[in-house]
């Protein structure tokens, strides 16, 4: 399941009941929370264990699971003391809420939050049973829920009407205002001159978008360019194990195109942003960033000199008439590496929901 706390608000859960053998069944009683759980690599963090959770009530979950939550939503009490006759089944129904302010769930090298939804149930004279369903938070930091409409009501006839406040549809507004075009064009140089123009056309990507990238070469001729989008995971430097040896960024690579762009003036390409990764955000822990990461592969040849004519297009021999064209061998190159930091913000859980459920439906028959 994916959940924004920021489109729906409320998680709500259905919990069914059922007997299926031909004796009464009496429970004790069964409570549904949502926790949230923070697991760190010791080695490199240091995380203080005695802050408590937001529930720690006689009913809360989270006193017969682990111990390494930093969030437990209030206990929702689905029943006490119920009996199930043979064969019928129970539904019962409870709700828990997220606050935006929390980290989405993410599962990174050093550091991971994680969410459930857990239901324990008890029957009379036997130990709790609990069930935990795995849940993807995302969520955008610094958005906090909007306030509703005004709920005073007047008698007035010509009052003008409030229409039903939406979450889902602020949500849209605020990430298409992110997502918007906002072209940025920055200029890679070097000592030697200009190497290259690079476009993009938005300042922010959502989960699952292309990000479309033009180039345009200058006076330093290119062999090759590599572009990789990558996520960087780096630990606050108040909570690592050394802070005399600090710890490197980790840097994941999740797509990457490379072209040939000897004797190409302009090009362009695209890099996807999947959808089961984790939005730009940051905590008092970890500050997680993208980028694209290019690298430049430059040709160290005098194209004035007689030894290549525009790096290999032709070679002249004997009379002017008398051309041969050969691929070259080799070309010397120098490597100039350069970082444009973009920001990538979530998406509609509908959508990444509806792309896993086509992707499990997909099959190859033989």
């Amino acid at each position: 399941a994916v959940v924004s706390t920021q489109s729906t608000g409320t998680i709500r859960c259905t919990v069914t009941l059922s007997n299926p053998t031909e004796q009464a069944d009496r429970l004790a009683w069964a409570t549904g929370q949502i926790s949230g759980h923070l697991k760190v690599d010791e080695r490199r963090v240091i995380v203080a264990r005695d802050h408590p959770t937001k529930s720690l009530s006689s009913s809360s979950l989270s006193r017969h699971g682990t111990h390494d939550g930093f969030f437990s939503s209030d206990p929702d009490i689905l029943f006490c003391d119920l009996e199930i006759p043979p064969h019928p089944t129970k539904v019962f129904t409870f709700s828990g809420s997220v606050p935006t302010h929390l980290p989405p769930s993410y599962r990174g090298s050093y550091i991971k939050y994680s969410y459930l939804v857990l239901v324990g149930l008890q029957r009379v004279n036997k130990p709790v049973s609990l069930v935990s369903l795995p849940i993807r938070i995302i969520n955008l930091p610094g958005i906090n829920h909007p306030n509703g409409p005004s709920t005073a009501k007047t008698d007035h006839p010509f009052a003008r009407r409030e229409e039903p406040f939406i979450y889902e549809d602020v949500f849209i507004d605020i990430v298409q205002s992110l997502c918007c075009k906002k072209p940025r064009s920055y200029e890679v140089k070097t000592s030697a001159g200009l190497v290259c123009v690079v476009r993009l056309a938005r300042a922010a990507y959502r989960l699952g978008d292309p990000i479309e990238v033009n180039l345009e070469f200058g006076d330093i001729s290119c062999v090759q360019v590599t572009l990789k989008l990558q996520a960087m995971e780096t630990i606050a430097p108040e909570h690592e194990c050394s802070p005399e040896h600090r710890t490197e960024s980790r840097v994941t690579t999740h797509d990457t195109s490379t072209i040939t762009c000897i004797h190409t003036t302009s090009t362009s390409t695209s890099l996807h942003v999947p959808l089961n990764v984790v939005n730009s955000f940051s905590t008092n822990l970890v500050l997680v960033r993208w980028q694209v990461q290019f690298e430049f592969l430059m040709a160290n040849v005098d194209e004035r000199s007689g030894e290549l004519v525009d790096l290999g297009h032709t070679l002249v021999s004997g009379e002017m008439s008398d051309c041969e064209w050969r691929p070259l061998t080799s070309v010397p190159v120098s490597e100039l590496s350069w970082e444009m930091p973009v920001r990538v913000v979530p998406t509609l859980p509908q959508y990444i929901a509806t792309i896993a459920w086509q992707r499990t439906q997909s099959r190859d028959t033989v």
